[in-house]
């Protein structure tokens, strides 16, 4: 009973859970950043135009149309695009259609997008900050810096393009062997929220220009600013202490880096093989960063927006939209840029595109240093996903490539539980619990999910055990609290010890259905009838689809003499498709109803084959 009524608890900490910090930050780790564009709406300009209906009066090709519609809707950029100039081609005059098709292909990473880009511009009023940054891009990639500059000029009246702008032409002058005047325009700048990165970047191009002394000023420099461990930045110095002899200081500081991250603590091995390599060696590379680093102001933005106060502006998603546009443009010029790639996989998941996300992540290369993170996210995705023993293979390779890593293990105990393997499970995350306490960061949450694994494998007197250390760590925590409470009731064990902790429990959450059917069931367990009975009717009518609650309810009701209906509740229960050892108590409860002739046995009640665990239980249970 407990495993169903804690599923979605345990679901979260199975998945979301693990990915704290966000692995999005990858990109910025150490940027504090409060406000990342002046007042307005920056990401209005950028965020792609949505596309519900076919304009009105015009003559596109319908089928084309939706099929456009249905792929954006899955986050099917390639295919919105292709479907999106097939439809403007049936139109060659309806603007929108062209912009939509420009736009997916942006997103996309289809070169069809130059092409797009320039129809676009010749288009009256067709000229976009995004259509300029595509030509501008174009142009970097072809070796054509002064068009560079000058397309990307074009762009510049955009609040966020404002912004990264000043990256963007010190990397076209770095590129035209004009490294000095590019690394005065960054350090010149004052007052920017974003002095840090620029301060950073002047160092790459003062490095890249071979100007070796001013960059390891500059990356002192910008390592001052930083309001934490940043990677480009750690990644950077420590090349630069390495060239220069300083191998123990290089070290030392990627040490600090993957210490301060669990997540980044995966690629350990590999930041360090990798120590002495300048992760931006050319403009085009630079470039690439700048947009990574804007996509990741947009992301903050819009999710500090959605902190605040509502007020008239971008929404998220049209925020993630204009960070995903940025995103393809840094893959548009590095392909394999494993930042870009973490990154849009996040927002592709939060967007409910999944199989995008993985696809997204598949085509970063092993030889990336931060390849064990993107293995470890498309773990998650998989198992996200129920693709389970994709997710249970990955990570076990993860577990014996990065010995001591908590992360990766805890991980592999979570698939290992959501397949139902306890003992597995349990051994996972033994491992997981001892490394927690040797670098005393141990937490209630991992505790908690031993406990389930415990639980499920008949082990109660570990699984409370686990409990009660949890508490000890978290003594308000109602997931706790309600766990260990209701498997006493379910075990008739210290009744008043489980209403106790049910209560406060409930004090704690009090809108939690599945805590206040506990606290109704112990309530009724004790002969509170009357009180128990009303806790479990509002809980019933909380969550109507809970066979576990259903039959709570039936139970109470048949104590009180209600026993018509409560044979209402068992056979509504029964229904409900209830685990293995719920279905059983509610088959007896109906066995004893039609011994008393008040239920005629139908076809429903014969037993079914069990599935799954005997030791099965509802959702009280992670």
């Amino acid at each position: 009973m407990l495993f169903c009524r804690l599923l979605p608890t345990v679901f979260l900490l199975l998945s979301a859970s693990v990915l704290t910090p966000s692995l999005s930050a990858v990109a910025a780790e150490g940027a504090e950043i409060r406000q990342t564009a002046p007042p307005g709406q920056p990401a209005a300009s950028l965020a792609p135009v949505q596309a519900d209906a076919p304009p009105a009066g015009s003559h596109v090709d319908s089928g084309a149309f939706l099929t456009a519609v249905v792929a954006t809707h899955k986050g099917d950029d390639l295919d919105a695009a292709r479907a999106f100039r097939a439809a403007a081609a049936a139109d060659p005059t309806n603007q929108d259609l062209l912009k939509q098709a420009f736009i997916r292909s942006v997103l996309a990473g289809d070169p069809e997008a130059v092409d797009l880009a320039h129809r676009n511009a010749s288009l009256p009023g067709g000229q976009s900050i995004i259509s300029s940054l595509v030509l501008g891009n174009d142009a970097a990639m072809r070796g054509d810096w002064t068009a560079a500059s000058r397309f990307y000029q074009q762009a510049g009246a955009d609040p966020m393009a404002h912004l990264i702008m000043p990256l963007l032409q010190a990397w076209c002058q770095q590129a035209q062997n004009h490294a000095d005047d590019a690394i005065a325009s960054l350090t010149h700048i004052q007052g920017s929220v974003l002095v840090p990165f620029y301060t950073l970047h002047a160092a790459m191009i003062a490095q890249t220009a071979g100007q070796t002394a001013r960059a390891g000023d500059l990356f002192m420099q910008a390592a001052k600013l930083m309001p934490g461990y940043d990677l480009l930045l750690t990644r950077s110095l420590a090349a630069w202490l390495w060239s220069q002899g300083q191998q123990d200081k290089a070290r030392a500081l990627v040490r600090s880096l993957i210490q301060s991250d669990p997540v980044l603590g995966l690629a350990g091995a590999e930041l360090q093989a990798t120590i002495s390599h300048y992760p931006v060696s050319s403009a085009q590379g630079g470039i690439a960063r700048a947009y990574v680093l804007t996509a990741f102001l947009l992301r903050q933005q819009g999710r500090q927006q959605g902190r605040g106060t509502v007020r008239p502006g971008p929404t998220d998603h049209q925020f993630d939209e204009a960070s995903r546009l940025m995103l393809g443009f840094a893959l548009g010029l590095d392909p394999h840029l494993a930042e870009a790639r973490l990154m849009l996989a996040e927002i592709q998941e939060d967007e409910g595109h999944q199989s995008a996300a993985r696809e997204t992540l598949l085509r970063v290369p092993q030889t990336d240093p931060l390849y064990p993170v993107v293995s470890f996210r498309l773990a998650l995705v998989d198992g996200a996903t129920g693709h389970q023993d994709e997710a249970r293979a990955i990570l076990t390779r993860l577990v014996k490539e990065t010995p001591g890593q908590a992360l990766a293990v805890r991980a592999l105990g979570n698939t290992l539980s959501a397949q139902k393997d306890w003992k597995g499970a349990i051994t996972a995350y033994n491992q997981a619990v001892a490394l927690a306490t040797a670098s005393k960061t141990l937490d209630w949450s991992l505790l908690f999910l031993r406990a389930v694994a415990y639980h499920e494998a008949g082990d109660w007197p570990h699984a409370k055990a686990d409990l009660q250390q949890g508490l000890k760590l978290a003594p308000d925590e109602p997931l706790l609290l309600n766990f260990l409470g209701y498997s006493m009731v379910e075990r008739k064990e210290n009744l008043g010890e489980a209403e106790a902790l049910l209560r406060r429990a409930v004090e704690l959450d009090p809108q939690d259905a599945a805590i206040r059917d506990s606290f109704g069931w112990v309530r009724v367990e004790q002969g509170d009838l009357a009180g128990g009975t009303a806790l479990l009717e509002k809980a019933a009518e909380q969550t109507p689809e809970d066979p576990e609650v259903n039959y709570h309810l039936g139970e109470a009701y048949w104590r009180a003499g209600r026993k018509t209906e409560a044979v209402d509740q068992w056979n509504v229960a029964l229904g409900l498709h209830p685990e293995p050892t719920d279905e059983a108590l509610i088959r007896a409860a109906l066995a004893r109803a039609a011994a008393e002739g008040l239920h005629k046995p139908t076809q429903q009640d014969a037993p079914q084959a069990e599935s799954g665990s005997a030791q099965s239980r509802g959702k009280h249970t992670p």
